[in-house]
């Protein structure tokens, strides 16, 4: 008996109805459904949550079913006390199988043709590319996602998946830069590791896949330049790519190999037919099942949708469904006859939609309006001006009727073509006032997320906007690691609501979301994204009536380039928003970030006597603006170059006035930063035991923090300190995890402390402690990075 067989026995046994069931254990109806029928796997967190509703011990239920499997077989049980070996620890990101699936046989067997065993490694001897394309709504997605489970196997190191969104979204395709992020995070990559150039992730994402057998399947790509920079080089691993387009300069520059789908044979068309809605059904009239096998123009998409009309109405005839076809003729001709797809499609999505009660249909077509794909009760909530609760369960009924799908449990996502069809049925029916209100919450309620996220990562940062609008009920973060969640959860959307946005001509949005944004990407290295977002925001604000919009915007993109290593245009970008701040007088804020942030990047680049003179005026703009965490970072900044230039005296006195203030919420970093230099200063002085205890702190922080770049340069100094104090057992472990760290962050140090270590192992004596070790550190004392 499989997991989702279990389920409803025990469901039934007790007299729950799948309704209740999903409200006491927060998943979907429609989900439990097809996970009882066994046309979705179960998992261990959906177990021990049935469990717990049904009152049962969690073995009545058992394991779910492992993916592919039905009923256990004998002989495969492990024996008694013995632990199951762990799962390899590679990338399996394939959504799950298609649920129905007929035909394709020609298709399928030419994609196993290539999984021949007289080659030992697929892709040696034949192309490594394999394009899927063909009409919208033909079955390109199914097809791939199908195949690639049937070959799992023949991929030990994984399976990496991404869907490009190359077409039917008003929003742009997916940037290659995003989807290598993504790849080389999954592959293992440390997110400090990850290059900011699509060029360095592509080459990254190469050496990673060299020696590997891994395939990649990316869906409804745009053009060959989007997926270029996605091919690895190896020959053992295989791209699977879907397009509406014909791809032919992969064919041709790439040796890709083309499968084009064709409309399904009419044999297979009914007999996909046969599998939705049942033999029984179908059979009882095949003329009528042929008939409309023919006005769906035999594509599976719109079969499926027209089959889930008819199993929507158990009484429903097959020559019913076709007699409400006939009665609208201009609909019919189009989709009997129609050569383009989206046309064919729009009739037989509109049957599900003329189906829909007042409520569901607008929430459909208000929905659709989302510059991304995927949808949660809580940006449904946004859109729709409603409350979770209600948004929750209108995308259930949407989800029901495969208007919507359901990518997740709670997460839900529009077919491309089906977004489209909305948006234009919101475009006849809604006024516009009421498209650019829903458009208005969505932007508002992603704004207010990230800037609460914001103020959590860096205590005392301003908000990019004012209150919530009337409808928009903001998230709310349990803390740090919650916000850093849903910013990620949401980051595609997130950059698709700033790129639609610009192009919108709604300029609040095009530069607020990524000013609210600025901490995430940098706490967690998203240099592309921020480097691209800080573009838009400053094309944006130049036509935005707010006058700081346009400096904020510039001091945004000038510190995406000091951290993305690009440090010309980070200066001019720099200077430009503090020049505007020097002219208009208005904006204390605005002249202290850019001060502080100019003055990091001298002083990463040994020019700490420009850095001191340029932070000397923020100070007092500090204490103006009456922020603690803004006055705390400019005291900090202030140590580090006093420090670098020698003078200890004032670097102490700067660093403990910083570290004596107390800013709203926790600010690990920044503390961190000036006890590492403070420690410095001890150990300059001979202060070895305080400066010890000041590092070993610092050390504390910056692992809180998770800033791996901090860390290795505080054990470079707690090393030094230990040296001083003649215990060079204690100071080897700690240079070289500081050298590991260094190493890993790509910190220019790394090569003076590699050096060092080798001269030490060598029998050399240790630095000395005083005045000539600090002429060996000072010209790189740490900066605040």
């Amino acid at each position: 008996m499989t997991f989702g067989e279990r389920l409803r026995g025990l469901r039934e046994e007790r007299g729950i109805s799948l309704a209740e069931l999903a409200r006491a254990t927060s998943y979907s109806k429609s989900y439990l459904s097809r996970v009882e029928t066994g046309r979705r796997p179960g998992n261990a967190a959906l177990a021990a949550a049935c469990a717990r509703a049904l009152g049962v011990d969690p073995d009545r239920l058992g394991p779910p079913d492992a993916p592919g499997t039905g009923v256990a077989a004998p002989g495969n049980t492990v024996a008694a006390g013995a632990a199951a070996p762990p799962p390899p620890a590679v990338p399996v990101q394939l959504p799950p199988a298609p649920g129905v699936f007929a035909g394709r046989e020609a298709a399928l067997a030419e994609l196993d043709g290539a999984l021949s065993s007289a080659r030992p490694r697929w892709g040696e001897g034949g192309p490594r590319v394999w394009v899927i394309d063909g009409m919208g709504g033909i079955g390109k997605t199914a097809l791939a996602v199908r195949w690639a489970h049937r070959a799992r196997d023949r991929f030990p190191d994984g399976v990496l998946f991404s869907d490009l969104a190359g077409h039917g979204s008003a929003g742009a395709p997916r940037e290659p830069g995003e989807v290598l992020d993504g790849f080389l995070r999954a592959l293992g990559t440390d997110t400090g590791l990850i290059p900011p150039g699509v060029a360095d992730r592509s080459a990254l994402l190469r050496t990673l896949l060299a020696g590997r057998r891994v395939l990649l399947v990316l869906d409804n790509a745009a053009a060959p330049a989007q997926v270029r920079p996605l091919l690895p080089g190896a020959p053992g691993c295989v791209v699977l790519v879907t397009s509406r387009t014909r791809m032919a300069g992969l064919v041709v520059r790439d040796g890709a190999r083309r499968v084009t789908l064709d409309p399904l044979p009419e044999e297979q068309a009914v007999e996909l037919l046969r599998r939705t809605l049942g033999p029984e059904r179908v059979d009882a009239d095949p003329a009528a099942a042929r008939e409309l096998v023919r006005r769906c123009g035999r594509l599976p998409l719109a079969l499926l949708v027209a089959a889930e009309r008819a199993l929507s109405r158990p009484g429903l005839t097959l020559t019913r469904v076709n007699e409400e076809l006939r009665s609208d003729r201009t609909r019919l001709h189009v989709l009997a006859a129609a050569a383009d797809g989206d046309s064919a499609l729009r009739v037989v999505f509109s049957w599900s939609y003329r189906a829909l009660a007042p409520e569901p249909a607008r929430a459909f077509r208000l929905l659709a309006l989302h510059p991304g794909a995927a949808l949660t009760a809580e940006s449904a909530a946004a859109l729709l001006g409603t409350t979770a609760g209600n948004a929750g369960e209108l995308l259930d009924v949407l989800a029901d009727v495969h208007l919507l799908e359901l990518e997740a449990p709670e997460r839900f996502r529009f077919h491309s073509l089906l977004q489209v069809y909305g948006r234009e049925l919101a475009e006849g029916q809604d006024p516009p006032r009421d498209r650019a209100a829903a458009l208005d919450r969505l932007y508002d309620w992603y704004r207010q997320g990230a800037d609460a996220a914001g103020r959590l990562l860096e205590p005392g940062a301003r908000p990019a906007g004012a209150a919530p609008l009337p409808g928009v009920r903001p998230p709310v973060f349990a803390g740090v690691p919650d916000a850093v969640a849903w910013c990620e959860a949401h980051l595609a959307d997130l950059l698709s609501v700033i790129r639609y946005a610009a192009l919108a001509g709604r300029p609040p949005a095009a530069w607020q979301l990524p000013f609210a944004l600025w901490s995430f990407f940098h706490r967690r290295h998203h240099r592309a994204e921020w480097l691209n977002a800080a573009r838009i925001a400053v094309a944006a604000a130049a036509d935005s009536p707010d006058p700081r919009a346009l400096t904020v915007s510039l001091v945004l993109l000038g510190t995406a380039q000091v951290h993305a290593g690009r440090p010309v245009e980070a200066e001019i970008h720099l200077r430009r928003g503090l020049e505007r701040c020097a002219a208009d007088r208005g904006d204390p804020e605005s002249e202290c970030a850019a001060r502080n942030h100019l003055a990091e990047l001298m002083l990463r680049q040994g020019r700490a006597a420009e850095a001191l003179e340029l932070l000397e005026p923020a100070l007092p703009l500090g204490r103006t603006i009456g922020h603690r965490w803004a006055e705390r970072v400019t005291l900090t900044n202030l140590g580090d170059a006093s420090l670098r230039l020698g003078r200890l005296a004032d670097a102490e006195r700067l660093l403990l006035e910083a570290l004596s203030l107390r800013p709203t919420g926790t600010d690990h970093r920044t503390e961190g930063l000036a006890l590492l230099h403070l420690g410095t200063v001890h150990r300059a002085l001979g202060r070895l035991p305080r400066a010890v205890g000041c590092l070993r702190r610092a050390l504390e922080l910056h692992r809180a923090a998770g800033d791996r770049w901090a860390q290795g340069r505080t054990l470079e100094q707690l090393g030094h300190a230990f040296a001083a104090l003649e215990r060079p057992a204690d100071a080897l472990p700690l240079w070289q995890e500081a050298l590991d760290l260094m190493t890993e962050t790509g910190d220019p140090r790394a090569a003076t402390l590699t050096a060092q270590l080798a001269g030490v192992r060598g029998g050399r004596e240790l630095p000395p402690p005083g005045a000539p070790g600090l002429r060996r550190w000072r010209g790189s004392a740490p900066g605040r990075g």
